[in-house]
């Protein structure tokens, strides 16, 4: 039984689940971005994709699902956001 790990209907569909839609085509790859988030992931029939941050500079590239959930899961950090963590609540609020 083969693993069906690689290629574009399984990446889109684990994309697809995190939010994110197919907004062009960027060459051969198929782009995909989500609302308030500034990571665009380019993605190759073959399961290779490009992620990008709002800036358009390349964030990691990969291929198939372990690499592509890699990127998701530290996503926050390329992003440029940062979360707020309860120390860094209250430093605003007694520096406020």
């Amino acid at each position: 039984m083969a693993v069906r790990d690689f290629g574009l209907e399984t990446l889109t569909e684990a994309l697809l689940q995190q939010g994110f839609r197919n907004t062009g085509e960027f060459g051969l790859f198929l782009t995909y971005e989500r609302a308030n988030d500034s990571l665009k992931i380019h993605v190759d029939f073959d399961g290779s994709f490009a992620a990008f941050d709002s800036n358009d500079k390349l964030v990691t590239e990969g291929k198939g699902m372990q690499d592509l959930y890699a990127i998701l899961v530290s996503k926050p950090v390329v992003s440029g956001r940062v979360s707020s963590s309860p120390s860094s609540r209250s430093l605003r609020t007694k520096a406020a």
